[in-house]
């Protein structure tokens, strides 16, 4: 089975406005050297952006069967406390991501999330779980609020009773979110405050990856994907392969996860190929670092099937 342990289902007016402007200008370097595509910010919203949206999560499911793909997390993000709230409100927006998990049961693990300092967000997240049986929960605090902060710890009061993995936004994140947040070290107080659930670490926390390692080898209910990463892969594929190899040296296989953090990766790697490149890792890995067999088996399905009780 292979599971992307960290995606996303995105709609235009699911986001504030200001969300799609100034990722469009992050795009502009990737779109040039990876797709060919000389495009200012503006014309990439109007060009690129479009073919993100996916409300019912049918684009998805389709690009999932292509790539071989059995089951995906989908995370609801949260923006509008920092960037004005978008025309779709974000309990609006839990539901619609409840009733997609709903419909496609054995294909969607749909995380719920809200912005941990929103009045009413500890009931919006019991709803999420009593009323559409969401399968976990995502905490983006990139919006500006710390992971180990009273607000975040209420709502991971109430995954921890109804035994819902979480998942955290780990490491540096384009404008306009803020990164000063993401520090995988806030993590270190979640971990031993609430040990019987399973943290995630998403995108092996990038820049700060060295401290996320060390945690990881003596925190025992962290875990980590390594979704976003397909870029530097494809460009640098010893750096990457240092990279994961170093993680998983820390971690161990059981506690790594592979992802995507579609849509927003998938026009430069297709998923198939990115599944590919992890696959032919034990053979085609650079001189002087080994994986195994068993190592990919594992982040590609087997360790996101025992942590998020997947049968």
């Amino acid at each position: 089975m292979i599971i992307d342990a960290h995606s996303h289902i995105v709609d235009k007016d699911w986001y504030p406005d200001k969300w799609w402007n100034d990722l469009a200008k992050a795009f502009v370097d990737p779109v040039k050297h990876l797709l060919g595509m000389e495009l200012a910010p503006p014309q990439i919203v109007e060009q690129i952006m479009p073919g993100f949206f996916d409300p019912t999560g049918e684009k998805c499911l389709a690009e999932m069967d292509n790539a071989g793909i059995d089951m995906t997390v989908i995370c609801v993000q949260d923006y509008g406390l920092l960037l004005g709230d978008p025309k779709v409100s974000i309990e609006e927006q839990n539901q619609i991501f409840g009733e997609i998990q709903k419909k496609h049961p054995k294909r969607f693990l749909a995380f719920c999330s809200v912005d941990a300092r929103r009045p009413g967000a500890d009931k919006l997240i019991r709803r999420c779980f009593e009323e559409w049986k969401m399968s976990g929960l995502k905490i983006h605090s990139s919006t500006g609020f710390y992971p180990n902060s009273k607000e975040v710890y209420r709502l991971l009061d109430i995954a921890n009773e109804f035994k819902k993995p979480v998942l955290f936004h780990t490491g540096q994140i384009v404008a306009p979110l803020r990164s000063k947040y993401c520090n995988p070290m806030y993590l270190d107080d979640v971990c031993l405050d609430f040990p019987d659930l399973w943290i995630q670490a998403a995108h092996m926390s990038f820049g700060w990856r060295y401290e996320l390692y060390h945690l990881g080898s003596c925190k025992t209910n962290l875990t980590v994907d390594f979704s976003g990463w397909q870029v530097l892969a494809k460009t640098n594929f010893a750096r990457f392969c240092h990279a994961l190899r170093e993680c998983l040296d820390e971690f161990t296989a059981a506690r790594v996860l592979w992802g995507t953090d579609n849509p927003y990766l998938r026009a430069a790697i297709p998923d198939k190929e990115w599944i590919q490149m992890i696959k032919d890792l034990p053979t085609k890995a650079p001189e002087g670092i080994t994986f195994t067999q068993e190592e990919v088996d594992a982040m590609l399905g087997v360790s996101a099937q025992k942590i998020f009780g997947i049968k």
